[in-house]
């Protein structure tokens, strides 16, 4: 069973996170202090407070949302700041029903090992469980007879192995 988990995209370098199962771009973090431009120190006196990052979650019902920090209370001079130039602000939560879960983990497992994001409630499974679609410009290739001999005989192995514990030969 898949328990929630919830990551924030906070990269060194106020990276974003190209998220595939949804194809868009999570906003990361984004810190002028980071950047290591002298100009940017001197912008980073107009907005000393970090804009901080959308987050990406599961629900174990089958949910992934994304959410806009930006719209809680704690940021909300950030928000002012950002509408006052005439940028919108994306909804304060969307979620995204009937996720395939095994994708989702995988990518997320993937931003997390990478560092361009931290869990921040929850824990990642240390296993996935089902297959995860990792190409999106293409359809994935059918096993090749190859690939379905050697699955065969994993699975056999797997059934003798199991034979050999009960009969405690092993």
């Amino acid at each position: 069973m898949v328990k929630a988990v919830e990551i924030a995209i906070n990269g060194q370098h106020n990276e974003a996170l190209h998220f595939r199962p949804l194809q868009r771009s999570i906003r990361g973090r984004f810190d002028f202090m980071r950047i290591g431009e002298p100009m940017a120190k001197v912008k980073a006196t107009e907005w000393p407070t970090p804009i901080p990052s959308q987050r990406l979650g599961i629900e174990p019902d089958g949910t992934g949302y994304v959410v806009e920090p930006l719209h809680d209370e704690e940021f909300a001079p950030i928000k002012e700041k950002i509408e006052k130039l005439g940028m919108k602000l994306e909804p304060a939560l969307q979620t995204f029903k009937g996720i395939d879960l095994p994708t989702w983990l995988f990518w997320i497992k993937q931003a997390v090992e990478s560092g361009i994001a931290k869990v921040v409630s929850g824990k990642l499974p240390d296993k996935i469980d089902g297959k995860p679609r990792k190409t999106f410009i293409v359809n994935e290739p059918e096993p090749s007879a190859t690939d379905k001999l050697t699955a065969a005989i994993e699975k056999q192995s797997a059934m003798f192995a199991k034979l050999l514990d009960r009969l405690g030969e092993r």
